[in-house]
């Protein structure tokens, strides 16, 4: 039951980062197989553009999966303190003080 409250409440307006985390891994991929497909052609020619996209393409995946599950980790403690309601409580005395109000000095 709380879940669909929760889900009810936050509606469209946590869509924005689940579209960050989702677009983090392919981002990652291809910019790992284009830097690799680049260092790969200059130094070892066209056969070394395919070898530098290939391992490019696996370190963007792993590094990829890494930034997904630490953001995922972040977004959820930012969740956490959202939702943990702060109380005050006063001190021991200021509960015991002797207030005195403007009314009873008027009589």
């Amino acid at each position: 039951m709380s879940q669909s409250k929760e889900r009810s409440t936050s509606g469209i307006s946590g869509a924005g980062r689940w579209l960050a985390v989702a677009s983090e891994l392919p981002c990652s991929v291809i910019i790992l197989v284009v830097i690799g497909r680049f260092l790969g052609q200059s130094w070892w020619g066209y056969q070394g553009a395919t070898w530098g996209s290939i391992i490019g393409a696996i370190l963007g995946f792993f590094f990829g999966v890494y930034g997904v599950y630490k953001t995922v980790n972040f977004l959820d403690r930012i969740e956490q303190k959202q939702n943990v309601r702060t109380t005050y409580m006063p001190s021991v005395e200021e509960i015991f003080e002797d207030v005195k109000f403007d009314l009873e000095e008027d009589e």
